[in-house]
């Protein structure tokens, strides 16, 4: 699989080129602390290695020919004693599938051969790499490299060689996909949970602490920090303290996801913690429902998520203007805020390119939402699908959505 995936990236590549993807480092907290370590996603769809301070390079000569080395840790006796051994040459070759393992010591003395002794006869010879690099952002082991490499090789052209990768992860192989199943389905129990053991006057985190009994029980890491916001709390988009009290005949919104070897579930589901929809919840659930639907039947190759987005503010100008609340100079975007959709995979806002059109493969998020702020109203109903080549597949179709199943699970399980 990791062989297939390295395969097309030196398809991509130019000849007479250099690719380097490094693994990361967790930043230190406090003292000798350290925050948890997460893998740069583009070394772990390139290897499955999951440890840090590794660079994988990937070579192409002027012939077409390639070579692939990884580069990793010497084991440490000592270190091996405190928080475990460092991974070995041979088991880093058989999750990788690559035979070429070396020290770190090695990098610059590995670039520095192929440099003066394999690539000297040809005019341009190109590193690439992911050098993205947000303005907020801290920088990196690769932008690191890169302005060493440039002082030490002037004549050497760097160049962001991300959007290579980002091509390849935006097509989700059968084992992805499988991934990502397993994830939702792993939500899906946890929701069912959370709706299981909903009451009135309960806090929030305790509504929360149910969805994370049943990752833990699963040897799951959650997608991203849950949301579980009830009442006016579900209007805000990235609502995140999660400490209130629950008041009766109010909606939750619980925006979350398991995560399985780092491919996310993001599922959101919004419900009534007494287990019955009041007249006006349902009447604006039941808008946001459909047009989880309508754009879910829209999705097909070629259409771009801006024209999704598009399309259901269009459906929400009906709706809306249907029931007054467009009255008075309101507009869609006094509800309704965000996107209706984003890329799905090793990151739960997945990479992507501007303007893209859907290919086979895609896997991406639906997630129409409004938000009634004066009304303490905030629903949103967001499922996963994958593209196909003339639709998709709602791979979180078994998480129940509707008024009345929502409604039926809760008085039948409920506390």
């Amino acid at each position: 699989m990791y062989q297939k995936r390295r395969n097309q990236l030196i398809e991509q590549m130019p000849l007479n080129s250099i690719f380097c993807v490094f693994s990361g480092n967790a930043p230190y907290s406090v003292g000798d602390e350290k925050y948890p370590f997460s893998v740069d996603r583009n070394f772990y769809y390139l290897t499955g290695l999951d440890k840090e301070n590794m660079m994988y390079m990937a070579v192409k000569y002027e012939n077409g020919t390639a070579a692939h080395m990884l580069f990793i840790e010497p084991f440490d006796e000592q270190m091996a004693k405190w928080v475990g051994g460092r991974i070995l040459p041979k088991e880093a070759a058989a999750i990788s599938g690559i035979s070429d393992i070396r020290m770190n010591d090695e990098r610059w003395n590995t670039i520095c051969m192929l440099l003066n002794y394999r690539m000297d006869r040809v005019g341009k010879i190109t590193f690439l790499g992911d050098f993205t690099l947000q303005e907020d952002h801290q920088k990196r082991d690769a932008h690191i490299f890169a302005k060493e490499l440039t002082d030490k090789y002037p004549y050497v052209s760097v160049e962001n060689g991300a959007y290579m990768l980002t091509s390849l992860r935006l097509i989700k192989d059968d084992e992805e996909i499988e991934k990502l199943k397993k994830a939702i389905s792993v939500t899906n129990q946890a929701i069912l949970n959370m709706m299981k053991h909903a009451h009135a006057d309960m806090k929030e985190n305790e509504l929360e602490a149910h969805f994370d009994f049943i990752l833990k029980s699963h040897n799951c890491k959650h997608s991203f920090p849950s949301i579980v916001g009830s009442g006016k709390n579900a209007t805000i988009l990235h609502y995140g303290d999660n400490n209130q009290t629950i008041k009766d005949d109010t909606l939750v919104l619980c925006d979350l996801g398991a995560s399985i070897e780092y491919y996310n579930a993001d599922i959101t589901r919004t419900f009534p913690i007494n287990g019955k929809f009041t007249p006006r919840q349902k009447q604006i659930y039941n808008i946001v429902l459909e047009g989880n639907r309508y754009i879910m039947s829209l999705v097909k190759p070629q259409v771009t998520l801006r024209e999704l987005n598009t399309k259901l503010i269009e459906y929400y100008e009906t709706e809306l203007k249907k029931i007054g609340l467009l009255e008075n100079g309101k507009t869609v975007r006094d509800y309704y805020w965000h996107g209706v959709s984003h890329m799905l995979g090793l990151e739960t806002h997945d990479v992507s390119l501007s303007n893209y059109p859907l290919q086979k493969g895609n896997v991406f998020t639906i997630e129409p939402g409004l938000y009634l702020e004066e009304e303490e109203i905030g629903i949103r109903i967001e499922d996963n699908v994958l593209v196909t080549e003339d639709g998709c597949i709602n791979l979180s179709e078994e998480i129940i959505k509707s008024v009345e199943d929502i409604e039926a699970y809760m008085s039948k399980n409920g506390e």
